[in-house]
C-alpha cells in the first residue's frame, strides 16, 4: 500500500515537473528580435519627432511668409491711397487750382499731376454747382457730377470711395480687355479767403492693384500656389485669381480680419481644399479717407508643408538599415554569450525527461564563463539538493497522512449519520410549517375583513384578497410600498406615523381589544370609512403590525340617513321640532357672541282646519307643502324655517341690528303668504298669523321661554288681527 502510494506520488511529481510543453522560441531569437524591435521603435520615434517638428516648422515658416505678403499688400494699398490724398493736399494749395483764372490754367496743372502718376486715369475739379470745371484731357468738363459720392463727401473732408465701375468715364477712355474699375480719392479746395471753392477728385485705375500683386509675389510663388485676394467688407472679391473676382467669400479668415486683427489661420475653402491663409485689414475704420479692404493671402497646405513630407523618406530608409545591422550584430553576440546557458538548459531538460526516479540523475553542469551563469548553475545545483531532501520529507509525511485520513474518515462517517437524522427532522418540520402557512394563507384570503401586515416603518408586508377588493390595489402592487402614502389623506399621515411610533413603544397595549374608525382613500380616490383592529406582533428581528379592516361605509351612510330623517319633517322637508331647537340654541349663542339680536317668528295658518275638512287631507297636505315652500322662499338664505306640528311653523332670523328689522321682515312676508295656493282640485287664499319674539344679547338663554313668547304673540295676532311683538 505504501509502495503504491509512493509510486503514485512520484508519478504526480514527475507530471508536475515536466508537463507536456509546446516548443518555445530560443533566447537568442528573443534577444535578436528585441534589439531589432528596439531599434525600429527608436527610429520610428525619432522619425515621428522629426516629422512633427519639421511639420510645425514648415507650417510656421509658411504662415510667416504669407503674413508678410498680406502685410506688404495692406501697407502698399494704404500708401497708394495716402499718396493720392497727399497729392490732392499739395495740388489744392496751388493758385491755379484754388483760384483759377480759366479751365485751361487748371487743366495744365491736373495733366502735369497725371503724367507724374500714370495710374491716375482721370483728375477733375468740380465746382459747387456740381459741374466739372476742369479735367485732364478735358474729359467730362461741363458734366453734372452732383450725384457722385466723391463730390458729395469731398466738400468738407478727404474721402476715398470703394472700388467701382463707371460707365460714363469708361466710354471716354481707351478700350481695354477688362472693364474699367476705379478708386476715387477726393478733397475740398478752398480759396485764399478760406471759403469752399471746389472738390478735387483723382480716379485711380484698378490696374495699379494688379501690378502691385505681381510685384509683391516672389518668383515661383504662383507655381507654389500662393494667391492674393482683396475683398470688400461684404466679402466680394475685387482682386484675386482669374475666375474668382466679383464672387462672394465667407471664411473664418475674413471674419477675423474684419474684427481688426491680423494673422494666419488653417481653414477649408469652398473648393474643398485646405489652405494656410494670412489675413489683414487696410485703412482705419474711424477715418473715411481710408478704405477698409480685407487682404487674404492663401497657399494650399499640401504645397506649404511639402518639405516636411520629403524629409521623412531618408529617415525611414536609415532606420530600416540600422534595424538590419542591429539584428545581425545582436544574433552573433547572443549565440556566443548564451552557449553556456544552452548547455545548462540541456541538463535540466534531461533531468525532467528521466523516467526512473530511483536511479541517480545526471548532475547540473557548472558554468564559469561569466558571473551570472556561474550564479545560476550553483543555484540550480543547490535547488536540486534541496528538492531531494524535500522528497524524503514528503515520503514520511505521506505515511502519517494515511493514518490521519483513516481516523478522520471514521469520524466524518459518524457525524454524517447524525447530520442525516437532523436533516430528516428539519425536513419534517419544514413540511409542517409549509402546511401551517398554506392554511393561514387560505384563512386570510377567504376572510371577510381586509388583512394588512406592516413593518415598523409602515411598509406593506402582506395583503389578502379582501384588501384587494376593498382598496383596489393588487397584492403584487403594494408589497414593499408605504401604506400611508396610498390610502391616507395628506393631513392624516403625520398623525398616523406618530400613532405607529407610540404603538411600537407601548408594545401594543394601547390597541388591545379596541376598534378604531378611520377614513381611507381607495385606488380610485373614493373615501371609505373602515373599522380597524390593530395588533402588535413582536419578532426576533424587531416587530410588525397586523391590521384587520372592515368596511362600515354603508352602516355610516345608513346612520347619517336615519339621523337626517329624524331631524326633518316628512311632509314638508323642513327641519322638525328637534332640529329647530338645536338651530335656535346655536342662533342664540351666535347672537350673544356677536352682540346682535335674533328673532323667532311663530307662524300659524288661519282657517287651515276648514280647508282640511272640506277638501280632504291630501289637499291639506299639499297646502302645507306649498305654504312651507313659499315661507322658505321669502326669507333670507341665512334664516331657518321649520315646522313644529300641524299648521304651525317657526322662522329663526339672525344678524338683526334692531327690533324693527324683525317687524320689517314680517311685513314683507304677509303679502307673499296671502297669494292664492293652487291645489290639485281648487285654489284657496289664506292668511297667516305671525307672532314675533326678539332675543337680545343680554336676555337669558332660555329657548322654551323665547318660543312661548312667540306663541303668545301669534295668538294675540290671530285674535286682534295685527302683529304683536313680545319682548319680556
Amino acid at each position: 500500500m505504501i509502495y503504491f502510494r509512493q509510486s503514485l506520488f512520484w508519478s504526480s511529481v514527475h507530471d508536475f515537473a515536466a508537463p507536456p510543453r509546446a516548443r518555445r522560441p530560443r533566447l537568442t531569437t528573443l534577444i535578436t528580435t528585441g534589439l531589432v524591435a528596439a531599434v525600429l521603435l527608436s527610429v520610428f520615434a525619432v522619425l515621428g519627432l522629426v516629422s512633427h517638428n519639421a511639420h510645425q516648422k514648415s507650417e510656421r515658416e509658411a504662415r510667416e511668409r504669407l503674413q508678410q505678403l498680406s502685410w506688404q499688400m495692406r501697407d502698399t494699398l494704404n500708401r497708394v491711397v495716402l499718396s493720392a490724398i497727399n497729392d490732392i493736399k499739395l495740388v489744392r494749395e496751388l493758385p491755379q487750382i484754388s483760384n483759377p483764372r480759366s479751365p485751361d490754367e487748371a487743366r495744365k496743372v491736373l495733366e502735369a499731376l497725371q503724367k507724374s502718376s500714370p495710374d491716375y486715369a482721370w483728375i477733375g475739379l468740380g465746382h459747387p454747382d456740381g459741374k466739372v470745371y476742369a479735367a485732364t484731357q478735358g474729359t467730362l468738363e461741363g458734366q453734372d457730377v452732383s450725384t457722385r459720392n466723391w463730390f458729395n463727401h469731398g466738400h468738407d473732408r478727404y474721402y476715398a470711395s470703394d472700388y467701382h465701375p463707371t460707365t460714363l468715364l469708361g466710354k471716354k477712355l481707351p478700350g481695354s480687355a477688362d472693364p474699367w474699375r476705379f478708386v476715387d480719392v477726393a478733397g475740398p479746395v478752398t480759396g485764399p479767403d478760406g471759403q469752399f471753392r471746389a472738390v478735387l477728385c483723382v480716379q485711380m485705375s484698378w490696374t495699379w492693384a494688379r501690378r502691385l500683386v505681381q510685384s509683391l509675389l516672389p518668383p515661383g510663388a504662383q507655381l507654389n500656389g500662393v494667391e492674393i485676394f482683396v475683398l470688400r467688407p461684404d466679402g466680394t472679391v475685387i482682386l484675386g485669381p482669374q475666375g474668382m473676382e466679383d464672387t462672394v467669400i465667407r471664411s473664418t479668415s475674413l471674419s477675423l480680419a474684419q474684427s481688426g486683427t491680423a494673422g494666419s489661420v488653417r481653414e477649408n475653402w469652398a473648393d474643398g481644399k485646405t489652405y494656410l491663409t494670412a489675413y489683414a485689414l487696410t485703412g482705419d475704420a474711424e477715418d473715411r479717407s481710408n478704405l477698409s479692404w480685407t487682404v487674404l493671402v492663401r497657399q494650399p497646405e499640401a504645397i506649404a508643408l511639402a518639405s516636411a513630407e520629403q524629409l521623412q523618406r531618408p529617415i525611414l530608409l536609415l532606420g530600416a538599415l540600422l534595424a538590419v545591422l542591429a539584428g545581425l550584430i545582436s544574433m552573433l553576440m547572443a549565440r556566443r554569450l548564451l552557449a553556456p546557458l544552452n548547455a545548462l538548459s540541456a541538463d535540466i531538460e534531461n533531468r525532467l525527461a528521466a523516467q526512473d526516479h530511483s536511479a541517480p540523475l545526471p548532475p547540473i553542469a557548472q558554468v564559469d564563463s561569466f558571473h551570472e551563469g556561474q550564479v545560476l548553475s550553483q543555484a540550480l545545483a543547490e535547488l536540486v539538493r534541496k528538492e531531494e531532501s524535500h522528497l524524503d520529507s514528503l515520503r514520511n509525511l505521506n505515511e502519517r497522512l494515511e493514518t490521519t485520513v483513516a481516523q478522520r474518515t471514521r469520524e466524518i462517517a459518524g457525524k454524517a449519520m447524525l447530520l442525516e437524522r437532523a436533516l430528516a427532522q428539519e425536513q419534517s418540520t419544514q413540511m409542517l410549517l409549509q402546511e401551517r402557512a398554506a392554511e393561514l394563507r387560505a384563512i386570510l384570503d377567504n376572510a371577510y375583513d381586509a388583512f394588512i401586515a406592516l413593518d415598523p416603518g409602515g411598509v406593506v408586508l402582506d395583503w389578502n384578497r379582501q384588501a384587494e377588493k376593498l382598496l383596489g390595489w393588487s397584492r403584487a402592487e403594494v408589497i414593499g410600498q408605504p401604506l400611508a402614502a396610498m390610502v391616507l389623506p395628506p393631513l392624516l399621515r403625520r398623525a398616523y406615523e406618530r400613532d405607529m411610533r407610540q404603538l411600537a413603544e407601548s408594545g401594543g397595549d394601547t390597541v388591545l381589544n379596541r376598534r378604531i374608525e378611520l377614513t381611507l382613500h381607495n385606488r380610485a380616490g373614493q373615501e371609505l370609512t373602515v373599522e380597524v383592529a390593530l395588533a402588535y406582533v413582536p419578532r426576533s428581528s424587531g416587530h410588525l403590525f397586523i391590521a384587520f379592516l372592515h368596511d362600515i361605509s354603508e352602516r355610516k351612510s345608513l346612520f347619517a340617513s336615519m339621523e337626517a330623517m329624524a331631524l326633518r319633517d316628512t311632509l314638508t322637508g323642513l327641519p322638525n321640532r328637534r332640529a329647530l331647537l338645536v338651530a335656535l340654541n346655536d342662533a342664540i349663542q351666535r347672537a350673544n357672541r356677536l352682540r346682535q339680536n335674533c328673532a323667532v317668528f311663530f307662524v300659524d295658518l288661519d282657517r287651515f282646519k276648514q280647508i282640511n275638512d272640506r277638501y280632504g287631507h291630501e289637499e291639506g297636505d299639499e297646502l302645507l307643502r306649498q305654504f312651507a315652500q313659499r315661507l322658505h322662499e321669502n326669507v333670507r338664505k341665512t334664516d331657518t324655517v321649520g315646522r313644529l306640528a300641524g299648521d304651525e311653523f317657526v322662522v329663526i332670523l339672525e344678524n338683526l341690528q334692531d327690533d324693527s328689522a324683525a317687524q320689517e321682515t314680517a311685513d314683507k312676508l304677509r303679502p307673499a303668504l296671502l297669494q292664492p295656493f293652487k291645489l290639485k282640485t281648487t285654489s284657496v287664499t289664506l292668511s297667516a298669523s305671525i307672532g314675533i319674539a326678539v332675543h337680545h344679547p343680554d336676555d337669558p338663554h332660555d329657548i322654551e321661554m323665547l318660543l312661548g313668547r312667540a306663541d303668545r304673540a301669534m295668538y294675540q295676532d290671530k285674535q286682534l288681527g295685527k302683529p304683536l311683538r313680545v319682548r319680556r
